[in-house]
């Protein structure tokens, strides 16, 4: 059977279309017109999976050209058979040294509609009319796309991103051997990735030694604090008793806590900075007793 391929041209309100229309991707363009603003959209088509819509998965690629810049991107949607009927950021377009005053745009696709449309988020030398050139691709099953005459509309609100997929693994092994694959990397739904752990707890989890040239980690307020005026030494006597009792210093955590919850880097480099002052500072005192007690010996002999 021959693939029949529908060519379709004609002109929305503030866009011209050209599409070439198949059961797996469709090439389109929609012009923005001169002068359009920051938020200006224009929605251009819908998909239609299969499988109750649960096999919406997409490349959308675009690209432009005017004058001297010229740009292209492609992106991934995806969504399933039971979504909200929101529209979610799917990529950008020109996201760098133009990023903030390029003449920008975003791939946006609404999960629960399957639509596409492309958004203005930046204007600079829109002056003229700009075309963009539209290419999507499905990559699960599809029945095929519906052209939107739409006119041009607006929103100026940021946009949420718009999810890849629930969760992510990198499996890795030896392809020619029976033996099965290693999970190497995990990506949680809420942001956690986990380098060897399925089940990632912080935002970042590694089961097994890290070897790094170097490790800056944010730590904050500097326990410097110890040498302004009026900061309070805990007297030696207590101090002793303390650590008679609880067997650690104060403001330092347990042995039984760090087995157990484990070591804040930059909390434990405070927690040890603010000690090694404390001590620095027992020291000068400690220093300026024995200077006095050396004085006062050197005058009780020299008064024999």
């Amino acid at each position: 059977m021959k693939k029949i391929i529908l060519f379709l041209s004609w002109i929305l309100a503030g866009s011209t279309i050209y599409a070439q229309n198949t059961k797996d991707y469709l090439e389109t363009s929609v012009t923005f017109p001169s002068n359009y603003k920051i938020g200006d959209y224009i929605e251009f088509a819908k998909a239609m999976p299969t499988a109750a819509a649960s096999s919406s998965f997409y490349e959308i690629s675009i690209s432009y050209d005017r004058g001297y810049m010229a740009a292209a991107a492609t992106h991934i949607a995806s969504s399933s058979h039971s979504n909200p009927n929101i529209w979610r950021e799917a990529g950008r377009i020109n996201n760098n040294i133009y990023a903030t005053n390029g003449f920008n745009f975003t791939v946006d696709h609404n999960s629960g509609t399957k639509s596409f449309r492309i958004r203005a988020i930046n204007t600079l030398g829109n002056a003229t009319t700009l075309p963009v050139n539209i290419k999507i691709r499905s990559i699960n099953a599809n029945l095929g796309y519906t052209l939107l005459n739409l006119p041009m509309a607006n929103e100026p609100n940021q946009v949420n991103l718009l999810p890849m997929t629930y969760d992510w693994d990198l499996i890795v092994g030896n392809t020619i051997e029976s033996t099965g694959g290693i999970l190497a990397i995990k990506a949680a739904s809420n942001g956690n990735v986990g380098i060897g752990t399925p089940t990632p707890s912080e935002k970042l989890a590694v089961n097994g030694k890290i070897r790094a040239q170097e490790i800056r980690v944010d730590a904050g307020p500097w326990p410097d604090y110890v040498f302004q005026e009026g900061y309070s030494l805990t007297p030696l006597d207590s101090l002793e008793q303390f650590v008679k009792t609880n067997k650690h210093l104060p403001n330092v955590s347990s042995a039984l806590q760090v087995e157990k919850e484990g070591v804040e880097l930059g909390e434990l480099n405070k927690q040890l900075l603010q000690k090694v002052e404390e001590l620095t500072l027992y020291l000068i005192d400690q220093h300026k007793e024995i200077r006095d007690l050396k004085a006062e010996m050197k005058a009780l002999k020299a008064g024999k």
